[in-house]
């Protein structure tokens, strides 16, 4: 029997079945047997030739199997540790060139993001890997120039039609506003050009609505641009002038209109306004030493005591134009609902997460006199920063610059990816990681709140996914379905296919997910706790 082995090993070498030959060689009997010794070096030796042809042809994996085998039959022979070392240093070198692809993609898509997308493809020209990532980054940069080819086209053809909002809206839904191409370069500076002439046009004439709607539709693509906020400016100052006049404070509004008269020296009807509001300032002064002066002087008139919601003189643009009831935009900020406007999310194995549904948060510096919605630990002089949530878009608004993707501003329209920047060590990045949904995220980087468990902070709308990869507001790369957190008749429910369990006991999915207590959702673990002002 053990003779008829070692024949079947021998024909199994001789015919190239060294896999089956390696199987029969196994048996002890035969690694005793003197000609099975014999059998057992040409297997080896076999078997290591046949790993480096492996080798050459690029199939590591096999390779490394036929090394594993030879040594195992014939120990670490000479042939064995060369064979060894070739594979480990091919290993290396792939590994290396896996790491070198990846750089060159993660740059590709950063200048393609950024609107250099021949640089991108620049980049990529000389990859090995057009069927693979690099083809997919290369055809997201095609389709990029097509679309933007488009929309430039479009907008051109609105201009000529006289449509300069519709041109605005055309490059804004395009997403080509940080684009560096030519042709959107020379479009985005022909609209900030034609888009101050019509906002001067309106303010010289005295439409003053319908050039701040102009103003607020043409900001995202005048980011940076002295002339739009100058502009903007002059329009805040009409809107907080107009505040001191139905206030009963003409005489404070008569400074305010005077500089705008420095932006617009062409509107007539300014000098007029101005006389009249002093005159109307000079008219109370008498009033005041009548007989009626205590009425006059005193807080009994309707809207002497209102805020002044002003910042060094420069009120905030988020009230608008034309004026409207404070009391009711106030109210407009906060949501009606039983659930809590500020909230702790704890997930086990995921993280600690502040869940906020105003519609208007503030965020800065802690020790801050305007004590912000989210307090940072930073310098108490930086400036806190408004985030407004309008509809579907968001708007950051500051009465003191800030940074937003390296670009100094007091307000902008922010759009997924945004970097924000309170300072150079306090920064923080703006996502809204599921277009379908309205809900954003700040990550915090170089910013920290108080808590250091906490480094992310939920601007929530409608809904909280909860799920793996991107899309999801937070990451849970072991869930296998995303989960929905969602707010319906001022609770919070959940959507999930799992049961949910609250304190290890059963609830219905129309039930309102409770606070302060332990609630499952299959592989999920989650406390909600109200977060006091």
């Amino acid at each position: 029997m053990l003779i008829l082995r070692l024949k079947q090993a021998e024909s199994a070498i001789a015919d190239g079945r060294l896999d089956e030959a390696f199987d029969i060689a196994q048996s002890d009997s035969i690694r005793q047997h003197r000609r099975g010794q014999k059998i057992i070096g040409r297997l080896a030796r076999a078997l290591a030739e046949r790993g480096r042809e492996n080798l050459d042809a690029e199939r590591i994996q096999p390779a490394l199997l036929d090394c594993n085998k030879a040594e195992k039959l014939a120990g670490n022979t000479d042939e064995v540790a060369k064979l060894r070392s070739a594979i480990c240093s091919e290993m290396e070198q792939r590994r290396l060139r896996h790491r070198h692809r990846s750089l060159k993609l993660a740059q590709a898509r950063q200048q393609i993001d950024d609107g250099w997308l021949s640089a991108g493809e620049q980049i990529l020209d000389d990859t090995d890997d057009k069927d693979g990532q690099a083809g997919i980054v290369l055809q997201q940069a095609n389709v990029a120039r097509l679309q933007i080819s488009e929309a430039v086209t479009k907008a051109e053809k609105a201009l000529m039609r006289n449509d300069l909002e519709g041109a605005i809206d055309i490059v804004l839904r395009a997403g080509a506003t940080g684009n560096q191409n030519e042709r959107i370069v020379e479009l985005v500076a022909k609209l900030k050009s034609l888009g101050a002439i019509r906002i001067k046009e309106n303010l010289d004439n005295g439409r003053i609505n319908l050039a701040y709607s102009l103003w607020q539709k043409i900001s995202p693509l005048a980011n940076g641009c002295t002339e739009m906020s100058e502009l903007g400016l002059a329009l805040d100052r009409c809107r907080q002038a107009a505040d001191y006049v139905t206030a009963g404070k003409p005489r404070a509004a008569v400074p305010l209109l005077r500089q705008v008269k420095l932006t617009c020296p062409a509107a007539k009807w300014l000098s007029t306004a101005t006389d009249q509001t002093r005159q109307a300032a000079e008219l109370l002064d008498e009033l005041a030493a009548s007989p009626l002066g205590l009425d006059v002087a005193g807080n009994t008139a309707p809207n002497m005591d209102r805020t002044d919601n002003t910042q060094n003189g420069i009120p905030s643009m988020s009230e608008g134009l034309p004026c409207v009831n404070r009391d009711n935009a106030a109210s407009n900020t906060r949501v009606d609902s039983s659930l809590p406007s500020k909230l702790l999310l704890q997930m086990d194995g995921i993280g600690s997460f502040i869940v906020l549904r105003d519609r208007r948060v503030t965020v800065g510096p802690v020790s801050s006199s305007q004590r912000p919605m989210i307090g940072l630990m930073a310098d108490p002089h930086l400036p806190v920063a408004r985030i407004e949530r309008a509809e579907d878009d968001y708007f950051i608004r500051s009465s003191n610059p800030i940074g937003v993707n390296d670009t100094t501003t007091t307000q902008k329209l922010l759009v997924d990816g945004d970097r924000i920047s309170l300072s150079p060590r306090c920064g923080m990045k703006f996502n809204i990681p599921n277009p379908a949904s309205t809900t954003a995220t700040l990550t915090l980087s170089s910013a920290r709140l108080g808590r250091a468990d906490v480094r992310r902070i939920i601007l929530m709308d409608r809904d909280i996914l909860v799920g793996p990869g991107i899309g999801n507001h937070i990451i849970a790369d072991f869930l296998d379905e995303t989960v929905a957190l969602f707010i319906q008749n001022g609770r919070l429910l959940c959507k999930a296919k799992d049961r949910i369990l609250v304190e290890d006991k059963p609830v219905s999915p129309r039930a309102g997910l409770p606070i302060d207590k332990q609630i499952r959702i299959g592989q999920i673990s989650l406390v909600l706790t109200e977060l006091k002002e």
